[in-house]
């Protein structure tokens, strides 16, 4: 073989080495580290503490079930709505969290399933009602079942449907339906502590953040990781505007869909709205050390404005949007929640060095 002639093993080995990254800028260093260091700052002081607060509200909310179902007759029907709100207060700050162990086994749809189709949790949960079989309600069961009747929006139905919904649950046939209530109780609040332990365990989403490894098929590294919870973050606005809202008001007054707001039956539209404004700023502001000043001041500016505008919309929020009197406030809310979306994805992925999944946008 001349001295110019090429081996062909030596080709395909050179094709087949993997390719070396490109050094990275100083820049590029700086902004890889503040990414780091807003995603642990995210998960210590926004996401654990979120979920640790779920797990305290929901063994809350199992306790009031266990003590209702044990004697219907005296049972405390005000304390099992109180539960249910201070549960439904807790999900609304972790529900713009979709990254990490909620996502696995359908615990998110599971926990809340929402927006609803062809009102699937109403059916569902009919047909558990009808069973009165305590094999449906087994952790192993519930895990595989159907996820529309396990969560908080089938408790609700169980709570608010009605003009009197005390009544079916204190009636002498009503134990099994006492049951399901403290079924879907205690599954709730076994999802949000196997959350909470995959988060904060030694070889959890926290260490592996901090590690900068891997975590299960979810993420790959630290960056990976700020990536996937900045998306949270920006698609958390597109869900406040686009199904909490524009999907309640429509085009116009004549296409509002009052009933296709969130927890309309127990009148919590307008608050978890607002608590889950409030807990997507509690997280910008963690992402948003990362970032420019100028773009700081601007995205506050921006969320005291929304602020604003979602405290001023009426607790019955489905309804205001079809009423013509009532329905600007709504249409300011959703304008102005809009607003911070579109400067955050303008805005926060550049300055942390993060790319946004596309999800997260909505083309604009």
């Amino acid at each position: 073989m001349s001295t110019g002639a090429r081996n062909p093993l030596l080709v395909l080995a050179a094709a087949a080495a993997p390719k070396k990254a490109p050094p990275r800028t100083a820049a590029q260093r700086a902004k890889a580290a503040a990414a780091a260091k807003a995603v642990l700052a995210v998960a210590d002081q926004f996401i654990i503490p979120a979920y640790r607060s779920l797990a305290e509200a929901t063994e809350i909310q199992e306790r009031a079930w266990t003590a209702f179902a044990t004697n219907r007759q005296a049972g405390d029907f005000a304390s099992l709505r109180t539960a249910y709100n201070g549960t439904c207060d807790a999900w609304a700050t972790a529900q713009i969290v979709k990254t990490g162990p909620v996502s696995l086994f359908l615990r998110y749809d599971r926990f809340a399933y929402w927006p609803e189709a062809r009102n699937v949790t109403q059916r569902t949960l009919d047909a558990l009602l009808r069973a009165n079989d305590p094999k449906e309600l087994t952790p192993q069961t519930l895990a595989h079942d159907n996820v529309a009747a396990q969560g908080l929006t089938a408790l609700e139905r169980l709570l608010y449907d009605g003009d009197n919904p005390e009544a079916p649950l204190k009636a002498p046939d009503g134990a099994w339906r006492a049951a399901v209530g403290k079924g879907i109780a205690a599954n709730l609040s076994a999802i949000a502590k196997d959350v909470l332990s995959d988060w904060t365990a030694p070889d959890g989403v926290r260490a592996a953040i901090a590690a900068n490894k891997p975590w299960k098929s979810i993420f790959a590294d630290t960056q990976e990781a700020a990536s996937l919870l900045l998306t949270d973050l920006v698609t958390a606005f597109r869900v406040m505007h686009d199904i909490k809202l524009l999907a309640v008001t429509g085009a116009n007054i004549d296409a509002a869909k009052p009933k296709s707001a969130e927890a309309w039956r127990s009148g919590r539209s307008q608050r978890d709205l607002k608590l889950n404004l409030d807990a997507a700023h509690a997280m910008e502001k963690r992402f948003a050390v990362g970032a420019t000043a100028a773009h700081r001041a601007r995205l506050e500016t921006l969320f005291a404005t929304a602020d604003k505008a979602v405290a001023e919309v009426p607790a019955d929020l489905g309804e205001a949007a079809a009423d013509a009197k009532r329905r600007p406030q709504v249409e300011a809310a959703r304008l102005a929640i809009k607003a911070v979306q579109t400067e955050m994805a303008k805005t926060l992925p550049g300055d942390l060095g993060l790319v946004l999944g596309f999800n997260s946008l909505d083309g604009d």
